[in-house]
């Protein structure tokens, strides 16, 4: 999974993907046509409206946000987990809402805009790790790897978030 912080960049960071991997003659790593399951979802996809599901799909790429159809999002939540998409572009919103795993996943960058503040500010550590906890889930995988693409000036903040954590005080008699 590779979460963005803006519903258009789900496509164009899929499309952006899908060219390096094109321009490396890697495409076969997402080449899922021989998934026992890839001609059922198919036949799913041609039906959908949102073009772009049905085109990232014939590539091995996904795409989720909450300006997309229900019918679509659910589609492409399920062709995920099942591995007919090894690749999902989305945004935290999937994080929070939906408990879909993955063996890994990457935050592109740390900076968020914010209408109520009007301009840009740092991703919440809490949504960082929302989105690291897909990463190997128990009972889903053994293995989970988590990526944070951010500036180097930012490091260490969000590293020190991530490593220091503050001890839970009870209060329950």
């Amino acid at each position: 999974m590779v979460f963005v912080h803006a519903r258009g960049d789900t496509s164009k960071t899929a499309a952006a993907l899908t060219q390096i991997a094109q321009d490396r003659n890697d495409m076969g790593h997402f080449d899922m046509r021989m998934h026992k399951e890839y001609n059922n979802f198919l036949q799913q996809v041609q039906k959908s409206r949102n073009r772009q599901v049905s085109d990232m799909f014939l590539n091995g790429f996904g795409i989720h946000h909450a300006g997309m159809l229900r019918a679509d999002r659910t589609l492409t939540e399920k062709m995920f987990l099942a591995g007919v998409i090894p690749v999902l572009c989305c945004t935290a919103t999937l994080a929070w809402g939906v408990n879909l795993p993955a063996r890994s996943v990457i935050i592109k960058g740390t900076s968020i805009f914010d209408s109520a503040v009007g301009g840009f500010k740092d991703l919440g550590i809490l949504d960082v790790q929302q989105i690291f906890g897909r990463a190997g889930r128990p009972g889903f995988d053994t293995t989970g790897h988590a990526t944070l693409i951010t500036s180097h000036d930012k490091l260490n903040n969000y590293l020190r978030l991530l490593l220091h954590q503050m001890p839970i005080e009870s209060r329950f008699q």
